[in-house]
């Protein structure tokens, strides 16, 4: 009789964590705008043909509604009636601008990024329970989940609203309540070179801006999440790193002999070996995603303080609310990435605590001068990087509030 329960050595590969668990929604986000950000032999890889043409459709028309909404602007930011429009358009432009900005900046950097995921697919953790467990994959896998799909669904859930608020508003006054005075009206504002009111062409033009929406959306969300998704697996090799540490087992303070002596250093030399390799993939981590980081700090700043200046104007409840779910969304999105950052210093900063915490003093001389090693090299705490300009932390986030609070007040000085 066969015995249908699976062994250790027995199971498939499937049921076990795997690296691209951690990447197909960035990976799912970047395919929908025609964006391969990396070459993988371990991911499904999408026609190249059908990525090029979607690509092109998304730039296309991107480039059409960020050309409009920069006229809309230049036309109308002298008419004081249009204040409020105008700031939001700002709002629209810089949105568009700095998704378009982190996309080109990962695709500039692809060959590198190529070579990040190539060396943490070779030290991902292999698939036997064992070492799963070891690493805690299953754990990590689920706080990663966590926030991609969390800040995925609150820039999707802003899209939406703000794409199809006004034409929702629009059914319910013309169809339920039967007004005469609803009126068809675009969701965002700009120019447009033909006249759509009236005619067919209005859903034409409308079906443009939406689908400008969900490639600005996207080209937010698959940049960051990208971005938490390489960080996960870093904080997840250096808390693993921490414990191996922690828990390494001098067998020659015990057998006394020269045989044990080779082994501890042995050991040794492959976890400072192993160190020396996420030190690396942490400085090419902030490479390729530093420009992206910038971005995020110096637009956000500036949005932040104008959708606070438009709150502040006396606006309809609804278009307050549509202001509030931005702002919610701007800061969120420094958050995660402080909070990020965070992760990765507490963890990395954990390696010097955890050699520390060793049976250090048991050790023969050259096992302790390579203690002394790795502790010196785990005293500057790894951490996300914004170029050269910034090392980001939590700290960093209580400096971005104050900025924008200053421009803020600069804004709303000038308007009175």
């Amino acid at each position: 009789m066969l015995n249908n329960q699976l062994t250790v050595a027995e199971k498939p590969e499937k049921f076990f964590v795997t690296f691209n668990d951690f990447m197909s929604l960035p990976l799912f986000f970047y395919h929908t705008i025609g964006v391969d950000p990396y070459e993988s032999t371990s991911s499904n890889s999408v026609p190249s043909r059908w990525l090029y043409v979607n690509f092109m459709v998304h730039v296309t028309n991107m480039g059409f509604n960020f050309v409009m909404e920069c006229m809309f602007v230049v036309l109308y930011y002298k008419d004081t009636e249009s204040i409020v429009d105008v700031c939001m358009t700002i709002c629209y432009v810089g949105f568009v601008l700095v998704s378009q900005l982190k996309t080109i900046s990962v695709w500039r950097q692809k060959s590198k990024l190529n070579a990040l995921v190539c060396e943490m697919e070779s030290i991902f953790p292999s698939p036997n329970r064992v070492e799963q467990q070891k690493y805690q994959v299953d754990y990590y896998l689920r706080r990663c989940r966590f926030f991609l799909r969390g800040f995925s669904g609150l820039y999707l859930v802003l899209a939406v609203t703000y794409s199809f608020y006004i034409y929702v508003k629009y059914l319910i006054q013309h169809w339920l309540m039967q007004s005469t005075e609803a009126e068809k009206a675009m969701p965002y504002f700009s120019i447009s070179p033909w006249d759509w009111h009236n005619n067919w062409s209005y859903y034409l033009m409308y079906l443009l801006q939406v689908l400008g929406a969900y490639t600005a959306t996207t080209g937010h969300i698959s940049a960051d999440i990208l971005i938490y998704a390489v960080n996960m697996q870093l904080v997840m090799h250096f808390d693993y790193l921490s414990n191996e540490l922690t828990e390494f087992k001098n067998d020659a303070a015990m057998l006394h002999g020269t045989k044990s002596y080779a082994k501890d250093l042995k050991l040794l030399q492959d976890l400072i070996s192993y160190h020396n390799k996420l030190l690396g993939l942490s400085d090419v981590m902030n490479n390729v995603f530093g420009m992206p980081l910038l971005l995020n700090f110096l637009t956000s700043s500036v949005m932040v303080c104008f959708v606070g200046f438009q709150m502040t104007l006396g606006l309809s409840a609804d278009h307050t609310v549509k202001l509030a779910l931005f702002l919610i969304s701007a800061v969120s999105e420094i958050y995660l990435i402080c909070y990020f950052s965070d992760l990765l210093i507490v963890a990395s900063e954990s390696v010097a605590s955890a050699v520390y915490k060793m049976e250090w003093f048991e050790g023969d001389s050259r096992f302790r001068k390579m203690l002394i090693f790795i502790a010196l090299r785990a005293q500057k705490p790894v951490c996300l990087k914004a170029t050269v300009f910034l090392d980001i932390s939590m700290e960093t986030m209580t400096m971005f509030l104050k900025m924008s609070y200053r421009l803020f007040c600069v804004i709303r000085t000038m308007y009175q």
